[in-house]
């Protein structure tokens, strides 16, 4: 015959204070990672439009010659916006929403400069001078300006 043995009341609740703190711990442990895994997702999105930017300039300016060019600048365009699209579907945790709205914002106006300049090169325009006056080149280098707030989130 087995003698069972009845847990005591305070038995009882520091085996539930115990899961209850495992628990809490694991959410933590995912709320941690979530973070730095936004933190590098942002990272790699500002340094892939500081690319963009620096690449552009000399892209667009020998794609006024060089049709291989134009095609590739057209395919800078939309790279760029599939990057712009797949940031914007990030959701970032509240300590990073401040500058997740800016780079949204920043975002918006970046798309639509895009738009703008891929239906100009539809139509066999490339004005290098607008290009590098645009609103959009203001627009990535405020995106690129990001880049020191994000490393000190990461930190």
């Amino acid at each position: 015959m087995k003698v069972r043995k009845k847990l005591t009341r305070p038995v009882l609740l520091m085996l539930l204070l115990a899961g209850a703190l495992f628990t809490a711990g694991c959410s933590l442990w995912n709320t941690i990672d979530s973070s730095l895994d936004y933190v590098n997702e942002a990272t790699s999105y500002v340094n892939d439009a500081t690319a963009f930017a620096q690449g552009l300039p000399d892209l667009a300016q020998q794609a006024v010659l060089d049709p291989a060019a134009r095609d590739q600048l057209e395919q800078s365009f939309v790279t760029m916006k599939d990057n712009i699209t797949a940031f914007n579907g990030l959701t970032a945790p509240e300590f990073a929403s401040e500058i997740h709205q800016k780079l949204l914002s920043y975002n918006e106006t970046l798309l639509a400069e895009i738009n703008t300049y891929l239906e100009q090169l539809k139509t066999n325009v490339i004005d290098l001078e607008a290009l590098q006056q645009s609103p959009m080149m203001q627009t990535l280098s405020n995106i690129t300006d990001t880049l020191g707030q994000l490393k000190e989130l990461g930190q």
